[in-house]
C-alpha cells in the first residue's frame, strides 16, 4: 500500500482580506491586460496603415519617373528628394537584368528584402510583409508593381521603425501595468485593513468571549454600515444568551432551594424515626404524614419543572380540537370537590373551541383556579368565562373578589419561582402561573393580569380558536 500524499493547500488565500486583495487584484490585472492589447493592436495597425500609405506613394512616384527615364537610364532628382533613404528600390527590366535605384541613400548597414519569387505571386496593389534577406536585418512592407516597356518595379520599406516604436510601447505598458497593480495592492492593502478591522475585533472579542476571558460586547460600530449591523447583532445575540443563561442559573437556584426544603424535612422526620423519638403510634403516624406530605411536594414540583421542561423543548406539541367550554367545567367541579365553600361561576359558550393540547389546556384551567384558592381568603368568589373572540382567538378569563394583586407584583407574577405574597401562597412552589404562561406562548397564544389591592384579580388568556 503507497504511503498516503500530503494535502497541498490551495494556492488562494484563506483570509477574507487576501481573497477579496485577490480577487480585486485579478479583475484588474485583467482588464488592464485587455486595454494594453487593445491599445498595442491599434497602434500596431495605424502604423502600418501609415507605412502603406506613404510606401504606395513612393511606388507610384518611382514608377512614374521609370517611365519619364532620359535615355541613359538615369532617374531625375525627384526620387533623391522623397526624403526617405530607408526605402529600397529595385528595376528588374525584361531583358532579365537587375538595378538597384539610389542604393546610396539606404542605410548600407541593412539587408535588403527577401523578395519572393516569383514576383506573379506579389504583384497587384496588396501589401506584404517580409523578412530580411540576411539575417539580422529589419522586416519590410513589400510593393511589386509592373513598368510597361521598362520591366518591374519593387519598393519595399523596414519595419524597424515600427517595430521599434511597438517594442517601446510594450515596455511602457508592462512598467504602467506593474506599477499600477502595485499601487492598487497597497492601496487595497491600505483600505481592507481599514474597512476589515472592525470585523477583525469583533473577531477576537468573539475568540475572548468563547475561551471564556470576558463577558462583554463585541467592538461597537456604526450601526450604518454592514460591519456596523454585523456588530449590533452579535451584541444582541450576546446580550440575549447572557440573559437566557442568567435566567437558567435562577430556574436552577430557586429550583433547588425549592426542592432542598421538603427533602430537609424528610431526612429530619427519618431522622427522628431512627433516633426512636417515634415510639408512639400517634408519634409514628405523624412522622409518616410529614414525610408522605414532603414527598408529593416534591413530586408536584418536579412534575412543574418537567412539564416545563418539556414545554421549552418542544413547543409545537401535537394539536386537536379541544372543547374548552367542557374542559372548563370539569375544571371547575374538581375546584368545587376540592373547596367545597368556595362560589365559583361558568359563563362559555357552547361550541367554543381552541385548537391545542387537552391535557396541557386543563392544567391552565387547573392552576388558574387553584392560584384563586392560594391567594384569596376562603369562601371568596371566583368567575370563569369563555368568550370566542372577533379575531380567531378564544379568551378565558378567572377573575376573583380578593385582595387583588399589589402593583409592583404585576411584572413578575408570570415568573418562575415568583411569589408575591409567601403568607397567602400556601405551600405552592411558585410554578402554577409560570405554566400557565408557558403553555400560552406554546399555544401561539398571550396572558394577561390586571387587578389592582382591594379590586380583585383578573388573569386572561387567548388562545387561537379551533375550525
Amino acid at each position: 500500500m503507497s504511503p498516503a500524499l500530503p494535502r497541498r493547500r490551495p494556492l488562494r488565500p484563506r483570509s477574507l482580506r487576501g481573497r477579496l486583495l485577490f480577487a480585486l487584484l485579478s479583475l484588474v490585472a485583467v482588464a488592464l491586460l485587455v486595454l494594453d492589447t487593445v491599445v498595442y493592436a491599434a497602434l500596431s495597425r495605424d502604423l502600418m496603415h501609415r507605412t502603406d500609405v506613404t510606401l504606395r506613394a513612393v511606388r507610384q512616384r518611382v514608377a512614374q519617373q521609370v517611365r519619364q527615364a532620359a535615355p541613359d537610364g538615369q532617374l531625375g532628382n525627384d526620387v533623391r528628394l522623397l526624403g526617405a533613404s530607408e526605402f529600397y528600390l529595385q528595376l528588374r527590366r525584361p531583358d532579365g537584368t537587375v538595378r538597384d535605384l539610389v542604393p546610396q541613400l539606404r542605410d548600407p548597414g541593412n539587408a535588403a528584402p527577401r523578395i519572393p519569387e516569383p514576383l506573379s505571386q506579389v504583384r497587384g496593389d496588396g501589401v506584404r510583409t517580409v523578412g530580411p534577406a540576411a539575417s539580422g536585418g529589419p522586416d519590410y512592407r513589400l510593393l511589386v508593381q509592373r513598368v510597361p516597356g521598362h520591366g518591374t518595379l519593387i519598393a519595399a520599406t523596414p519595419l524597424d521603425q515600427v517595430q521599434g516604436t511597438l517594442r517601446q510601447l510594450l515596455v511602457v505598458e508592462a512598467a504602467a501595468t506593474c506599477g499600477v497593480l502595485v499601487l492598487l495592492t497597497a492601496a487595497g492593502l491600505w483600505v481592507l485593513r481599514r474597512g476589515l478591522r472592525p470585523l477583525e475585533t469583533m473577531a477576537r472579542e468573539a475568540d475572548a468571549i468563547a475561551a471564556g476571558d470576558r463577558a462583554g460586547q463585541v467592538a461597537p460600530a456604526d450601526d450604518a454600515t454592514e460591519v456596523g449591523r454585523l456588530g449590533l447583532a452579535l451584541n444582541t445575540m450576546l446580550a440575549g444568551e447572557r440573559a437566557t443563561q442568567d435566567r437558567l442559573r435562577r430556574f436552577v437556584a430557586d429550583a433547588s432551594h425549592e426542592l432542598r426544603t421538603p427533602v430537609t424535612a424528610v431526612l429530619g422526620y427519618a431522622d427522628l424515626y431512627q433516633q426512636g423519638a417515634a415510639d408512639t403510634a400517634a408519634r409514628r403516624e405523624r412522622v409518616m404524614h410529614g414525610i408522605t406530605t414532603e414527598a408529593l411536594r416534591m413530586r408536584r414540583l418536579v412534575n412543574d419543572l418537567l412539564l416545563l421542561a418539556r414545554i421549552d423543548s418542544a413547543p409545537d406539541h401535537a394539536r386537536s380540537t379541544v372543547d374548552l367550554p367542557a374542559l372548563v367545567r370539569d375544571a371547575v367541579s374538581a375546584a368545587r370537590a376540592v373547596d367545597p365553600h368556595r362560589p365559583v361561576s361558568v359563563h362559555a359558550e357552547d361550541g367554543t373551541t381552541v385548537l391545542g393540547d387537552a391535557e396541557q389546556l386543563r392544567r391552565v384551567v387547573d392552576n388558574l383556579l387553584a392560584n384563586v384558592r392560594s391567594h384569596t381568603p376562603p369562601g371568596t368568589a371566583a368567575r370563569v368565562t369563555v368568550d370566542a373572540g372577533p379575531a380567531s382567538h378564544v379568551t378565558l378569563t378567572v377573575a376573583d373578589d380578593g385582595p387583588g394583586i399589589p402593583e409592583a407584583a404585576l411584572p413578575r407574577v408570570f415568573d418562575r419561582f415568583y411569589r408575591g405574597d409567601p403568607a397567602h401562597s400556601g405551600d405552592g412552589s411558585g410554578l402554577g402561573l409560570a405554566i400557565v404562561a408557558a403553555v400560552a406562548r406554546a399555544h401561539g397564544g398571550a396572558v394577561d393580569v390586571a387587578g389592582a389591592p382591594g379590586e380583585g384579580a383578573t388573569i386572561t388568556v387567548r388562545l387561537p380558536a379551533g375550525p
